[in-house]
């Protein structure tokens, strides 16, 4: 039973691990979309867009943190395994609400660069159409 429990404490930390790697993919491809948005947005909307890049930034370090190797440390012991799971559940779930509150940033930044962009090719039609 006990190797059944540890297989299992192993699966289980190697999907964490496997989320903390896709997790810090996409941060690695936010932050740099949010770059890119930042030297095309105007004034208004660079506050929220340097507000999603601070908190996606600081969830890097929890991300990184759960990918650390640290069941080697105690390899084969259950207790050390279930500590090592809930420290990767935690880093993972810390990551998740900064970058929530990240994205929740980010929307707002980017709906008003699409209104924006929209409103402008609006009347770019609109113009067209009425000079012809």
């Amino acid at each position: 039973m006990t190797n059944d429990n540890l297989s299992k404490e192993e699966r289980r930390i190697q999907e964490l691990g496997d989320k903390s790697s896709q997790t810090l993919l996409f941060l690695s491809v936010a932050l740099v979309v949010v770059a890119t948005l930042k030297g095309k947005s105007d004034a208004s909307r660079q506050v929220e867009l340097k507000q999603a890049m601070y908190w996606w930034s600081w969830a890097l370090f929890p991300v990184l943190a759960g990918i650390l190797p640290i069941k080697e440390f105690g390899e084969g012991k259950i207790a050390w395994y279930r500590v090592v799971r809930w420290y990767k559940v935690v880093l993972l779930w810390t990551a998740i609400l900064m970058i929530g509150w990240g994205a929740w940033k980010f929307s707002g930044a980017i709906s008003q660069v699409f209104l924006t962009s929209v409103y402008f090719e609006y009347q770019q039609v609109f113009w067209v159409m009425s000079t012809a």
